[in-house]
């Protein structure tokens, strides 16, 4: 808690917590305009005095906490959630150049001396996986987020949706490019309630290298299983990885806004 002071005299801490709570969950994006908003809100009480009686007739008449933090975040609004979509941009941003730069180490492979170093032919496929499991782990992170936002859940769906519509359009002409990256979170993500990280990892890796050649075999297509087993490796530290960047960018920005204070 803040000891904040206001013409000389200490704040009450019932006071001081009562505004903290406010101007923490007001989603004010400027520390100097939450500060204005404490001072501002510090002159309901700054003559009630220092009694227990006078600060609790204050209180009652400075009415319902909720409905001056919704009347703040009302008035906020448009600010809190352009830098929400920025944070949600520059996690998408960071997770794909991660994912691509851990599937080029992958598939870079020593050519000849005209061309040193080369790329392999199934690097392509990879990071197009790669960034299809980032964009569906993005979109699942902001769907599970608590507190459940109904409106946020059906924003990022709507986005997902619309991204795999304009990729399979203009793109891969195919209606299958994101169902296994679906497919690889969902395994994932079920993969990830274990308590233990060792065993946590090992049954992704196991998990994804199952649905890597069970898909391909379907598919008719010749994938052996060490190549398999190799971009699950890959596909399981691009999973890692944005994981991490998503919990990182969530806590900057909780940090940012204060909330966490």
């Amino acid at each position: 808690m803040r000891e904040c002071q206001t013409a000389g005299a200490p704040q009450p801490p019932v006071v001081a917590a009562l505004l903290d709570r406010i101007v923490a969950r007001a989603r004010i994006p400027s520390r100097a305009e939450r500060e204005d908003v404490r001072r501002e809100l510090w002159t309901h009480f700054e003559e009630a005095g220092a009694e227990p009686e006078a600060i609790r007739h204050a209180l009652q008449r400075f009415g319902s906490e909720t409905a001056v933090t919704e009347s703040f975040r009302h008035v906020y609004r448009w600010d809190y959630r352009f830098l929400y979509l920025a944070k949600i941009a520059a996690s998408i941003v960071a997770s794909v150049l991660v994912a691509l730069s851990i599937e080029a180490l992958v598939n870079l492979r020593l050519g000849t001396q005209a061309d040193l170093w080369r790329l392999a032919p199934g690097f392509t496929r990879g990071a197009g996986l790669s960034v299809g499991i980032v964009l569906t782990l993005v979109t699942g992170w902001e769907v599970a987020r608590r507190p459940f936002n109904l409106s946020r859940a059906a924003a990022a769906i709507a986005t997902y949706a619309a991204v795999c519509v304009l990729v399979q359009a203009l793109i891969l002409n195919d209606a299958r490019a994101f169902l296994t990256p679906a497919i690889l979170v969902i395994l994932g993500y079920l993969c990830s309630r274990l308590e233990s990280r060792p065993v946590k990892l090992a049954l992704t890796f196991a998990a994804f290298a199952g649905a890597i050649y069970g898909t391909h075999v379907m598919l008719s297509v010749v994938f052996g299983a060490g190549r398999a087993l190799t971009a699950a490796a890959a596909l399981v530290a691009v999973w890692s990885s944005t994981g991490v960047i998503l919990s990182r960018m969530d806590y900057a920005f909780d940090r940012f806004f204060e909330l966490s204070d």
